[in-house]
């Protein structure tokens, strides 16, 4: 219990401050007029504060300087300016639109300088499917690449109330679990930090009188610390993994369960682009969250319902990988993905018709 006391004072405390922050950071976005208004895309309306993830960044930035004494492997400072460079891109592309090819050389130059650091990334993958240990090249091409994947990855999802903030606490959650079991409270901690600020957050952007949203600014900051804590544990050897009882060969398949929607949304929404034959870029209402609330769910349901789906095949393929072999696991995992593409599509069908079905209900209402 007592190694449990930090961790809950530092979720209390991060809490606390991230309900302290966000309604100053609110009433400041008001008063120098930098706020969200909505467009033809939008899934809002009205006048709505952005910025909401600068207490994100307040929160990473003092729980990394306290949190000092845990980091054996010195990568504070490393970690403090990545995270630094990540928020300012995204504060700038808040306030100004920032152009594609310079939001990406931020991005590019935070993920680069943690390629210093051999935390962040992918040396070996210790079996899974052969492969063992990787060319050094390899090795921080391929880091890069994920790395980056993932932070507009929880960019493109954020396009709903909640829906950024509540998958970043699944995956925070389970990620959490895994280090404070392995014995490194550094990396817990950085865990723990998210989960309390994610939460603090969704008070007020499930809020009507007093939505804020995250913007760029938090969501560009959330995929890079998530993306750098799964880069984490995919560093740690097979002896590590033997206090989570299944091998580690098969913890790339656990992984890809995690970040189930963010990766899952990423590739179905590049894959529809590249077939209708326009840019991976363009904006569309292509995306897991766009389905499901022209299906009729409003925004916290639809966020709760994806988020709910994310926590289910996290959890299945925890236990899955701990009694089944690779190939039963991997079997498991893609019975997952094509009941969830399969339902989708069924969804998106449909949600034509039911949306036909909606406004002659509501016609006959008016009549009647």
């Amino acid at each position: 219990m007592l190694n449990f006391l930090p961790f809950i004072a530092l979720f209390l405390g991060v809490v606390i401050l991230s309900l302290f922050l966000i309604p100053k950071i609110r009433a400041l976005s008001f008063k120098n007029h930098i706020t969200d208004v909505s467009r033809a895309r939008s899934s809002h309306r009205g006048i709505v504060p952005t910025f909401g993830g600068v207490a994100f960044y307040v929160s990473y930035l003092l729980v990394l300087f306290c949190c000092q004494s845990f980091d054996t492997n010195h990568v504070s400072i490393t970690l403090l300016v990545a995270i630094s460079i990540v928020f300012f891109t995204g504060f700038l592309d808040d306030l100004k639109d920032l152009s594609p090819k310079f939001k990406f050389l931020g991005q590019f130059l935070a993920v680069a300088l943690l390629m210093f650091q051999s935390d962040f990334r992918i040396n070996s993958l210790h079996g899974f499917m052969g492969i063992y240990e990787i060319p050094m090249g390899v090795s921080i091409a391929g880091s890069l690449f994920f790395l980056l994947g993932l932070i507009n990855a929880f960019n493109l999802i954020d396009g709903i109330d909640g829906l950024t903030g509540i998958t970043g606490i699944i995956v925070a959650s389970f990620y959490s679990f895994m280090f404070y079991t392995l014995g490194n409270f550094f990396y817990a901690a950085i865990g723990v930090t998210t989960i309390a600020t994610l939460l603090a957050f969704l008070r007020f952007n499930f809020s009507i009188q007093r939505k804020i949203f995250m913007g760029d600014t938090g969501s560009l900051v959330i995929g890079l610390v998530l993306g750098l804590l799964t880069l984490k544990l995919m560093s740690f050897g097979d002896e590590a993994y033997v206090t989570l009882s299944f091998n580690r060969e098969q913890l790339p398949l656990f992984l890809t369960a995690v970040l189930f929607v963010p990766l899952l949304d990423t590739l179905r929404v590049m894959l529809v682009r590249a077939l209708k034959g326009v840019s991976i870029f363009k904006a569309d209402r292509n995306h897991i969250h766009h389905i499901i609330i022209d299906f009729g769910l409003s925004h916290r349901r639809a966020s709760f319902f994806i988020g709910l789906a994310n926590f289910i095949a996290a959890s299945i393929m925890f236990f899955v990988i701990q009694r089944f072999d690779f190939i039963g696991s991997l079997l498991i995992l893609i019975a997952l993905l094509f009941l969830a593409i399969t339902t989708l599509f069924l969804m998106n069908t449909n949600r034509a018709a039911l949306r036909i079905k909606v406004k002659m209900k509501q016609a006959l209402l008016r009549l009647f």
